[in-house]
């Protein structure tokens, strides 16, 4: 009897935890991270009885949970790269939203403005016009410091969104240690089995943290799991857990960094190995998008202002004076590492605006020399110095030592300080310092065209200049123009050859002489005095609209900005169809672990079906054992 009872015991003991288990899955269809759990069950070790082993019944061998590592780790990679790219295609799309925003975009403003310019071409000598132009400027000044202003705010918003997340990160990290002990200490009491509820929750909270940044995991023997970001950098060991850090950019207040404290007390920065998830996309989008965009609107601003200021000088106002700089100069930013130990100094000039690249450059002491390598290419060069690169000329002075660093960000300030410092009307220059004339005794059609000064230093001329034409002025039978009033002659000139136009350079000025002239006609150029109708200088700043000044000679200042908008436009579009990607490979991925770990009602409702009968029939057994001992026993009375 008694085997008979232990059989159905057994039986009824541990199909009541099979319905209890089932119950609980279902419980948890809706939970987050919940894994469904099985019972396994193992049969009772068989009593010899007669020869022969009878069964003694069955024991639940374990309550296992269904789970796939490797599914797992696929829908936190997903989760990670999905959460960076949709976080990344969001700053972006403010990005080239404000850009491309008609309202507000500089595209327009410097159309305003040019066509204004060449209103005064038409009219140079109008005080409205260049009152407009004026205003137009202006108007062109506060779009850079509109664009500029938001882009910085959004770095303001990315510094805040990075502590928030290494915050967010730190608490995470934090409870997964705790877990982790948690998980120790109750396999051990459990004999080894595993607290599944227990794994699960911790896998839900690295499955969150994979949310905020890239992760990857190891178990150790004992179950605890240690977690580790960038390029190795253990975030939780066990029980303990290491905290991520912020700090300011040593070279830049504005930035918020991430690092982590080694056990000098200092902190190391981590950002170049950081990715993936929020925190890799926010690090990311300062690095590919906003830093770059900052710094290319800062080379079209630095472009405007060098090449409008050096042509403007090249001309005279309505009061006879020569032009000054119509917005104000700009120069390179450059900052020195806090931690520099020795006593050097460097000083950026800009040698020629048009070579600027919009790149970062860092410049670094290490064995005896400096190395100048550029942030965005890797590009490096190793001297003592001066340093020439990209339109500037970097000199270093004083005693370095090692370690002695600065980081040169030559376009960074550029838009922020743009702006106009021509304040009267009558200062504009529009009208050319020099005019050409031929003698009205000249016989012949030799001219002078296309008259323009390259260097205002001679300027004005301390008399007039007059370029005479000898057919023996080289030599006899080499014909060509004597030059009195200026250094330079004679100038060689074969009518025969070149009646059609030579470009010929004199002292600060070119112009292109043609025609056929005749022995001893006679060419002027003189001051232009009283030009107020003059409107030369005027069409050569309208001409720099289209001109391809910026990028080594390769761009316009519309094209430069268009490259800008262009180029966050394309990272944008980018940026939405890897999120979108992300989206379905991880949708994917979660269908697929869920396919495993997932509770299925329909199959717990059959279980629980399964479970109740063979409940109901194990306690049949216990009855049919309790009938058959009370029936011994009655016979046993008599």
């Amino acid at each position: 009897m008694a085997n008979i009872l232990n059989v159905g015991t057994s039986a009824l003991l541990s199909l009541q935890q099979a319905i209890t288990t089932t119950g609980h899955n279902i419980a948890n269809v809706n939970t987050d991270g919940y894994s469904r759990q099985r019972v396994n069950f193992d049969t009772l070790t068989p009593q010899v009885s007669g020869g022969s082993y009878i069964g003694s019944g069955v024991a639940t061998d374990s309550i296992e949970r269904i789970f796939d590592q490797f599914l797992t780790s696929e829908v936190r990679n997903r989760t990670s790269s999905q959460s960076g790219f949709q976080a990344f295609s969001e700053l972006a799309s403010r990005m080239d939203g404000l850009l491309a925003d008609p309202d507000v975009g500089l595209a327009p403003k410097l159309e305003s403005f040019f066509g204004a310019l060449q209103d005064v071409s038409n009219n140079p000598g109008s005080l409205p016009e260049r009152q407009v132009l004026l205003g137009e400027a202006q108007a062109l000044a506060d779009s850079f410091h509109y664009l500029d202003s938001n882009f910085r705010g959004i770095n303001d918003e990315l510094n805040v969104r990075i502590e928030t997340t290494v915050s967010d990160i730190n608490s995470l990290a934090r409870n997964i240690a705790e877990l982790n002990e948690q998980v120790v200490r109750a396999t051990a009491e459990a004999g080894g089995a595993p607290p599944n509820d227990l794994l699960d929750t911790r896998d839900q909270l690295i499955t969150e943290l994979s949310k905020k940044i890239d992760v990857t995991t190891v178990e150790q023997t004992n179950g605890a799991i240690n977690v580790m970001v960038g390029n190795g950098q253990a975030l939780v060991v066990g029980f303990s857990a290491q905290s991520l850090q912020t700090f300011d950019n040593p070279y830049d207040g504005t930035q918020t960094l991430v690092g982590i404290a080694n056990l000098a007390g200092s902190v190391t920065d981590l950002g170049r190995f950081l990715d993936g998830g929020e925190l890799g996309a926010a690090l990311d989008f300062r690095e590919q998008v906003l830093d770059p965009a900052i710094n290319q609107l800062g080379l079209v601003a630095m472009g405007i202002t060098s090449t409008f200021n050096e042509q403007h000088r090249l001309g005279v106002d309505l009061n006879g004076q020569p032009g000054g700089d119509f917005f104000l100069p700009l120069g390179a930013t450059f900052s020195a590492n806090p931690n520099n130990s020795g006593a050097s100094s460097i000083t950026v000039a800009i040698s020629d605006a048009t070579a600027l690249a919009g790149d970062d450059y860092n410049l670094r002491y290490a064995s005896g020399q400096w190395t100048l390598t550029n942030l965005s290419t890797n590009v490096s060069q190793t001297g003592a110095g001066p340093f020439a690169v990209d339109g500037l000329t970097i000199n270093v002075a004083g005693a370095p030592v090692d370690g002695d660093a600065f980081l040169i960000q030559p376009t960074r300030q550029g838009a922020t300080l743009f702006d106009v410092v021509l304040n009267s009307t009558e200062d504009f220059a529009a009208a050319s310092p020099l005019r050409s004339q031929e003698a009205l005794t000249n016989i012949g059609s030799a001219s002078i065209d296309d008259l323009n000064v390259t260097d205002a230093s001679g300027l004005p001329l301390a008399s007039q200049v007059t370029l005479t034409f000898n057919p023996d002025a080289l030599g006899a039978g080499v014909p060509g123009f004597d030059v009195v009033g200026i250094a330079g002659g004679p100038i060689a000139f074969d009518p025969a050859t070149e009646s059609n136009g030579k470009t010929v350079s004199l002292g600060g000025f070119e112009f292109t002489l043609s025609g056929d002239p005749q022995a001893g006609d006679e060419l002027i150029i003189e001051n232009n005095s009283n030009g107020t109708g003059d409107n030369r200088n005027a069409l050569a700043l309208a001409g720099l609209q289209t001109s391809n000044l910026l990028n080594g000679g390769k761009a316009s200042y519309q094209d430069a900005y268009g490259s800008l908008v262009a180029d966050i436009a394309v990272k944008t579009r980018q940026a939405e169809s890897a999120a979108n990607t992300e989206q379905v490979l991880l949708n994917q991925s979660i269908a697929a672990r869920d396919s495993v770990s997932g509770v299925n009602l329909d199959e717990e409702a059959a279980n629980l079906i399964r479970y109740q009968q063979a409940y109901q029939a194990a306690a049949q057994v216990i009855s049919v054992a309790d009938e058959m001992f009370q029936v011994l026993l009655n016979a046993t009375r008599r």
